[in-house]
């Protein structure tokens, strides 16, 4: 991304090469960038978003913050600004109390944000956080806010234009999420209070209304069910990916009135009329595995697809990136495709999408669509009062064997698994360890801190050897990550293991069955004396004895 859609400068430069009039800025990357903003203008283009002074209030979400508290609107506690170090964050987190929440001050998309429940974890979380953060966003900066156990995700759609027309286009709802990053949204959200409903309404506006706000935007709150608050959570000052929901739901094309406004028309006499009901699920290329105590994850599946079947339906609207035959890469997000149906009740739109999704075909990469499907059909969903621990609650009811088969079967012939045969090395003992997928791979969890392990240290299959980076997210590879679904013991889960050899450099891109490490077993009297600083000592005198520098 930094080489690429996050570089303003060569955006700016095909920009001037294709002569264009304006900039769309799209749904992430640079879409809440001031600079970038003011470097269209600077250039002689009309960037199709708000002004940089809102986006510099707003997109950052400390700022944003401040913003709404001058208003008198709720915000959820926390350090209020962003947090210089763990050190800082870990005595501002003991003071309101865990669980807490570190997001990234320039995060979208449910990225740059991890729960953290005890002290003994939040200096890694902190330092995981800001280099997601650093990653997918361009900056490291987070800040803390007390952690919700028991909420829904709702927002509110804003139009307004440089006359000072302001229209609310109404509210979503986007509790259904994994890992923070929205699964389903939908334009109504089931026994959210009248009073509090027509309440975040007119924040909204008046939200909009403080900062000059010009274009298209959505402010999000948190609904604590418990205390029936509601809590001012952040802006987005940009178009979002569920903004088809709207859309269907209003009859007003979001993206026509961003260009409208951008070009300083008035939306003064703008119809919005609302009715019926929609939904959308995001189309995501991950594959999910089981983990242990009931738990699953979602490994980001990159890879090419052999196959894309998007049949055309009544009332549902489909938008795609990709096509059959592209190459879906490490770096980006894992959202493939959205579907969106219309209808006129909740029920009759979970009924379209559960019928639809049973005729698309998606192969060459893991897709979510099993997991859409079960979520349609569970009875917790269809009756619409859950919040968000929906995903993990689901996880403890449902018949995952039966959902994790489904996953299977539709994403047949995706890749075949690192077996026995692929990781021994003829006449030794030594084995590889393979990449079980596409990524990026990093030796250490941040470049100041020393690598998980070297040449020479001894550890067993828990210990995290490497981070492998895919999607923004960054993931721990262990050995005995190897071992799951495989039918057998790849490496031994009661044996101890050394480093012989590392073979990939750090920021290195790494395919699918790229070789990263090669490691052996040891005996225990072999692993007794063997810590990090004795095996650095005694490589040293390895090489130095051989004659080496």
């Amino acid at each position: 991304p930094a080489d690429s859609y996050l570089n303003g400068m060569s955006v700016i430069r095909i920009a001037e090469q294709e002569e264009v009039d304006a900039i769309h800025p799209g749904i992430g990357f640079l879409s809440e960038n001031p600079n970038f903003a003011l470097l269209c203008r600077r250039h002689g283009f009309n960037f199709i978003g708000p002004r940089a002074r809102s986006m510099e209030l707003m997109g950052n979400k400390s700022n944003a913050i401040a913003t709404a508290r001058k208003l008198k609107v709720s915000v959820v506690p926390g350090s209020q600004g962003v947090i210089a170090n763990a050190a800082e964050g870990q005595a501002i987190a003991n003071e309101i109390g865990y669980p807490v929440l570190i997001k990234a001050a320039f995060g979208g998309g449910g990225k740059g944000m991890r729960v953290v429940r005890d002290s003994v974890h939040f200096r890694d979380e902190f330092l995981r956080t800001s280099q997601e953060a650093r990653s997918a966003f361009g900056n490291g900066d987070v800040y803390l806010e007390k952690f919700v156990e028991s909420m829904r995700h709702v927002e509110v759609q804003i139009l307004r234009d440089s006359l000072g027309n302001t229209h609310v286009l109404g509210m979503r709802d986007c509790t259904v999420q994994r890992d923070n990053q929205k699964l389903i949204e939908e334009s109504g959200s089931y026994k959210f209070p009248k009073e509090l409903q027509d309440a975040i309404l007119g924040y909204g506006e008046a939200i909009a209304s403080e900062i000059d706000y010009v274009g298209a935007g959505t402010i999000e709150f948190i609904f604590d069910r418990r205390a029936g608050q509601v809590y001012f959570m952040e802006m987005n000052t940009r178009l979002q990916v569920e903004h088809p929901v709207t859309e269907l739901t209003t009859g007003v094309d979001i993206v026509q009135e961003q260009i409208r406004t951008a070009a300083g028309e008035s939306i003064a006499d703008l119809k919005v009329t609302p009715k019926g009901y929609a939904m959308e699920v995001r189309v995501n290329a991950e594959r999910m595995v089981a983990g242990g105590e009931g738990r699953y994850a979602f490994v980001p599946s990159p890879g090419k697809v052999t196959r894309l079947r998007l049949p055309e339906a009544a009332n549902i609207r489909i938008i795609s990136a990709v096509e059959e035959g592209d190459d879906i890469p490490p770096y980006y997000d894992s959202l493939m495709v959205q579907i969106i149906a219309y209808g006129r009740s909740r029920n009759a739109v979970i009924k379209q999408l559960r019928d639809y999704i049973d005729t698309v075909e998606i192969e060459g990469v893991y897709t979510n669509l099993a997991l859409m499907e079960a979520i349609l059909d569970d009875p917790v969903f269809k009756d619409g009062d859950y919040d968000t621990g929906f995903i993990p609650n689901f996880f403890k009811r449902a018949e995952m064997k039966k959902v994790l088969a489904r996953s299977e079967a539709r994403n047949r012939s995706v890749r075949e698994a690192i077996d026995l045969d692929a990781i021994r090395i003829e006449n030794s003992d030594e084995l590889r360890v393979l990449s079980p997928r596409t990524g990026v791979f990093y030796p250490s969890p941040t470049p100041d801190d020393p690598p998980f392990v070297e040449i020479g240290d001894v550890f067993n299959v828990d210990q995290p050897l490497c981070l492998l980076e895919a999607m923004k997210v960054f993931e721990n590879l262990k050995l005995a990550d190897f071992n799951s679904g495989n039918g057998k013991e790849l490496f031994a889960k009661d044996a101890q293991f050394t480093i012989t050899r590392v073979l990939a450099e750090s920021g290195q891109t790494v395919n699918q069955g790229d070789l990263l490490f090669i490691v052996k077993p040891v005996t225990a009297a072999q692993s007794q004396p063997k810590t990090k600083e004795s095996s650095k000592a005694a490589d040293k005198k390895q090489v130095a004895a051989a004659g080496g520098d």
